[in-house]
């Protein structure tokens, strides 16, 4: 097949596959469906433009570079509002290739939401992102006060006068243990798995519910904390000063998280990701091919490409305010095609904007919940039959 590099105005007779390189960026040659609509195209650029009265001063690639940048914003507005919908449960996942996500449906995942509450977690001590750690600090007899920064830079748990964050001091393991007493005193354990042993004949089992076992083991785990505690303590500056002045050696123990561990919200240690998607520049959308948009975005296109192409055309008259001619002179109209290209491109952006803001997923929602209350007051007003027994 011969191709031809020079094309000479609109060609009705030639066709795309002829044409070498026929769009700048080639992002759709491969595309059949789009090949096939790009001759279709020119002839409609053709028409619409009086090229069947006059001369249309544009050429077949002319035509088929707005085909191609139609499609570029249609693929460009199609995507920035999927991905407005999905953003909040995509954060942090894989950018990966730039193609293929932007067919497919995401699932909600809660990622903003969970994401957000790490820092929560870690302050209730209950998960996060912060490493929880835990040291001890030997008591020594007649010793009130302990430098818990000196001491644990001094044994190399920390470097460079790094500060710790202390969080919790025991000195001995809370332990609870569940004590069920009957008429004549017997002891009996309730085992973890709710199984009753050790009862002696005459127990008397009483059937509570198990927030009553909850509040009880939290009873004796404050009672052992506080009632066989001999110690008590303040901390000031990470100064533990502990009540009374001890007399016997002893260990305390606490827990710390270390300063600025995990404070960075960029860092990358232990959380991949901080290293994902993180806007809406970098969701791994690709263009979206001709040949999977439907009639009504394929139509969309077609008129886009007029409108543009009536823009290249405006831009071309505009080099020459007029031809001479004998006895005369031809006037083009180079400020009115302008003027109504840009128009048109501004209308039916915003005629596909519109469309997209009716059916993001936030408003496809708040129409289904719409549908199903209607469904409900039309069914309310249904005439119900009596029934007689």
């Amino acid at each position: 097949m011969s191709h031809d590099a020079t094309v000479h105005l609109l060609d009705l007779t030639a066709s795309f596959a002829d044409v070498t390189d026929p769009t700048p960026f080639g992002i759709y040659d491969a595309d059949v469906s789009f090949k096939d609509d790009a001759d279709g195209i020119v002839k409609m650029v053709h028409s619409k433009l009086g090229g069947n009265v006059l001369q249309v001063e544009l050429t077949n690639k002319d035509v088929y570079a707005c085909f191609e940048e139609a499609m570029l914003n249609y693929s460009s507005l199609v995507n920035s509002y999927h991905a407005k919908s999905v953003l909040a449960d995509v954060l942090g996942a894989q950018t990966g290739s730039l193609s293929g996500s932007e067919n497919k449906f995401a699932r909600m995942s809660l990622s903003l939401a969970k994401r957000r509450a790490d820092a929560f977690s870690s302050e209730a001590l209950v998960g996060g992102t912060r490493a929880l750690l835990s040291s001890s600090v030997d008591l020594s007899v007649g010793q009130q006060n302990y430098d818990l920064n000196y001491i644990m830079s001094a044994s190399g748990l920390v470097t460079n006068n790094q500060r710790v964050e202390v969080r919790e001091v025991y000195h001995t393991s809370p332990s609870a243990a569940y004590r069920f007493f009957d008429t004549t005193s017997a002891v009996n354990y309730l085992h973890n798995q709710f199984n009753f042993e050790s009862f002696t004949p005459e127990t008397i089992f009483y059937l509570l519910p198990i927030w009553e076992d909850v509040l009880r083991a939290q009873q004796l785990e404050m009672s052992h904390k506080i009632r066989r505690s001999n110690y008590s303590y303040s901390i000031v500056n990470n100064v533990l000063k502990v009540y009374p002045v001890p007399t016997l050696a002893a260990k305390m123990h606490f827990t710390y998280y270390l300063q600025g561990s995990g404070d960075d919200p960029f860092s990358s240690d232990n959380d991949p990701l901080v290293d994902g998607i993180s806007n809406l520049s970098n969701i791994p959308f690709g263009n979206i091919q001709y040949s999977k948009i439907n009639s009504s975005g394929q139509n969309w296109v077609r008129r886009f490409t007029l409108a543009l192409s009536k823009e290249v055309l405006g831009l071309i008259r505009g080099k020459t305010s007029s031809i001479p001619i004998p006895n005369g002179e031809l006037t083009l109209n180079s400020a009115e095609l302008l003027m109504a290209a840009r128009d048109e491109q501004d209308q039916l952006k915003n005629e596909l904007r519109t469309l997209l803001d009716e059916t993001t997923y936030d408003a496809l929602s708040d129409q289904e919940a719409r549908q199903a209350q209607n469904l409900m007051e039309i069914l309310a007003r249904a005439p119900m039959g009596i029934f007689v027994g």
